[in-house]
């Protein structure tokens, strides 16, 4: 009998993180559906009257409209990316709720043995979209001239993390920073997808940017899990250092309730001088960098220096990769499958290891 499950969904980012599985899930012959769920009840209705028990997340706001919709089930949970700098990952009780929840990288799982090292349902399973990401073949020569940019000469690609409709120093402002450079593709997070004309940026409609990974010959991103997937192609990349991050310490969070971390370990990471270390990675005494570091005036001369020097931080690279994306081989979707598989038949939480 083929399993039967509901991948969901209400955002750009959250679709492109599924779509892969759902794929892989599809060709297997499940019977799954990948579902987009709406802020209002009413517009939720014909899924409510199907959807499984077990739906599959990348991100909570799917998972807070179904339940106050009245749906009672299990949820499987899939990082919506790589990058561990981000504080609410694993912050929040609903994580340690999760009937499965997938590390895409070893980095996770010492985040999460920080927070709460009784947490018995992580398994490794890599991230999905990178699938793609490492089989995918382009033409350089259509896409350059597709986007205007010179097929002889570097493509340097700026890719930011979100927060630039909040913040004027954030995401893709500082593409100010970045006005004398030749060749230059801006692409926005989808959440700051609205500020895109205003500096002549691409918009990829499902929000996959891996082609533009391919394309890129330097790549500059602040804590974007764009850094670790060109890590994972072995390109160089410039991190934007700046004073504050979305979603990051010191930043004020937003939400007030379902906090799990404790006081005493929320106190310590307060307390870390981000002058000094930036790309601290919450909860774990560990720095995220990959490559060339920069303030926001020190970016051009960033780049043409990780132009010069290609493999300056080959190894950086080469263990953040590693360590943000477990097995990028090709094949996480179908391992993720299997272990969901298994999961959905006896209710183990079985580690795959190949």
């Amino acid at each position: 009998m083929t399993p039967t499950l509901d991948l969901v969904y209400s955002t750009t980012k959250g679709y492109a993180s599924l779509l892969p599985l759902f794929s892989n899930m599809k060709a297997q012959g499940w019977q799954v559906r990948l579902e987009k769920v709406h802020r209002n009840c009413f517009l939720n209705r014909k899924l409510l009257k199907t959807i499984s028990s077990n739906i599959v997340i990348a991100y909570d706001k799917p998972l807070v409209r179904l339940t106050k919709c009245g749906w009672k089930g299990k949820f499987i949970y899939i990082e919506h990316g790589l990058s561990p700098m981000k504080y609410y990952t694993y912050k929040y009780d609903f994580f340690q709720k999760a009937a499965l929840l997938f590390y895409p990288g070893e980095v996770f799982k010492r985040k999460m043995e920080a927070i709460n090292p009784q947490f018995e349902r992580g398994l490794l399973g890599g991230y999905p979209k990178v699938d793609e990401l490492v089989n995918l073949d382009i033409n350089r020569s259509t896409l350059c001239s597709k986007y205007g940019l010179n097929p002889e000469k570097p493509v340097i690609l700026f890719a930011p993390s979100w927060g630039g409709k909040k913040n004027k120093n954030a995401g893709i402002h500082n593409a100010k920073h970045l006005t004398s450079l030749e060749n230059l593709l801006i692409i926005p997070h989808s959440a700051d997808y609205p500020l895109a004309k205003k500096y002549g940026a691409v918009k990829p409609g499902d929000g996959n940017i891996n082609q533009f990974l391919h394309l890129a010959d330097v790549v500059i991103s602040d804590i974007s899990s764009v850094l670790a997937e060109a890590s994972i192609l072995d390109k160089p990349v410039v991190q934007l250092i700046l004073p504050a991050y979305p979603g990051c310490f010191p930043e004020v969070e937003s939400r007030k309730s379902g906090i799990w971390v404790s006081e005493d370990i929320l106190a310590r990471e307060q307390q870390t001088d981000r002058s000094v270390r930036p790309f601290k990675i919450p909860y774990i005494d560990e720095d995220w960098i990959m490559g060339h570091t920069a303030g926001s005036h020190e970016l051009e001369s960033a780049v043409r220096d990780a132009l010069n020097h290609p493999q300056k931080y080959g190894e950086q690279r080469k263990y953040w990769a590693e360590q943000s994306c477990w097995k990028a081989d090709g094949n996480s979707s179908g391992r993720i499958s299997h272990m969901i598989e298994q999961y959905l038949k006896d209710g183990s939480v079985s580690q795959v290891t190949h």
